[in-house]
């Protein structure tokens, strides 16, 4: 099968790639931004088919299309709640209008595409709770509030199958350690290695739901395969919260631990304090999370200490 993954030069999209290219022939639209790639992002990537472009531009979309693509992974998304507050046009102009485009292209034109799956986020949610059926959806951000519209264009408006993944904080191996704004595993670890602090905000309330990199994948790979995931939004998570603190805490003692954290009473706009997913329905297609936090934090450790010179 023909698979466009768009944004497939990320961490979730390269976790993708090297568990579908065997059996299928893998696309992926990117533009390599610099905030997540760097100044040398690596463009000739393995077992797939490179496009750099954007998917806010028509004519990206018309160069993935002519590689007849039969499934639609839709990742790429500017994401980070707080950048999203100062960047309104940037957000919108990648995460609606792309994803406008893309629905444009399969309602005009003659293709091959039949499934999408679109990578959405627990952020829709806002401060409510974390269950597919709950339908007061109060999205904080405008990183939130693309996403949900994204969910909105899709059901409204796509000709083929979806299915909506609402992913909650995803973390692991390949995770950037280059963007200052979104992973928060990521940016502790490399505070902590640089010898830098960390301020948890909200008095230390905060807490996340962390899910392990493999385990989305699979799930990812749940909704390709499995009938039941037809026209579904389903939640990606642990079901399990713990305090961004503890992993904060977790990590200082791993790699530095003379860094020092302090607990500030600052409360970033569009931030939530709670999150935690209800993972009933997945599991009852066949999927549970393999990965417990701290067995996931070990792991990644592993691969960031082998990042640094």
């Amino acid at each position: 099968m023909n698979i466009l993954i768009t944004g497939g030069a990320g961490f979730i999209g390269q976790a993708l790639v090297n568990q579908l290219s065997s059996n299928h022939n893998i696309i992926i639209l990117d533009n390599f931004l610099k905030q997540v790639h760097g100044d040398s992002p690596k463009k000739k990537l393995e077992n797939c088919k490179v496009i750099e472009g954007d998917v806010s531009e028509l004519n990206s979309w018309e160069l993935a299309f002519r590689e007849d693509p039969e499934l639609i992974i839709h990742l790429a998304s500017e994401t980070g709640t707080g950048q999203s507050m100062d960047e309104i046009t940037r957000y919108n102009n990648t995460n609606v209008i792309g994803t406008s485009i893309m629905l444009d292209m399969l309602n005009k034109y003659n293709h091959k595409v039949k499934k999408i799956i679109l990578t959405s986020s627990r952020s829709v949610y806002g401060e409510e709770k974390n269950i597919e059926k709950n339908k007061n959806l109060r999205p904080l951000s405008v990183y939130a509030v693309t996403k949900l519209t994204q969910e909105y264009l899709i059901q409204v408006s796509s000709p083929v199958p979806y299915t909506i993944l609402r992913y909650q904080n995803v973390y692991g191996p390949g995770q950037s350690i280059k963007n200052p704004y979104t992973g928060i595993i990521s940016i502790f670890s490399e505070r902590f290695s640089n010898n830098d602090s960390v301020t948890i905000w909200d008095n230390g309330l905060p807490s996340r739901d962390f899910i392990f990199i493999e385990d989305v994948v699979d799930a990812t790979i749940l909704a390709i395969n499995n009938k039941k995931t037809k026209n579904e939004i389903i939640n990606v998570g642990s079901g399990k919260s713990i305090l961004i603190i503890e992993i904060a805490k977790y990590l200082r003692d791993k790699i530095n631990p003379k860094s020092e954290i302090f607990v500030s009473d600052f409360h970033r706009p569009g931030d939530v304090l709670y999150a935690k997913a209800d993972i009933t329905k997945i599991k009852k297609m066949g999927w549970k999370p393999k990965f417990n936090i701290l067995d996931g934090l070990d792991k990644f450790y592993t691969w960031f200490i082998a990042q640094k010179p």
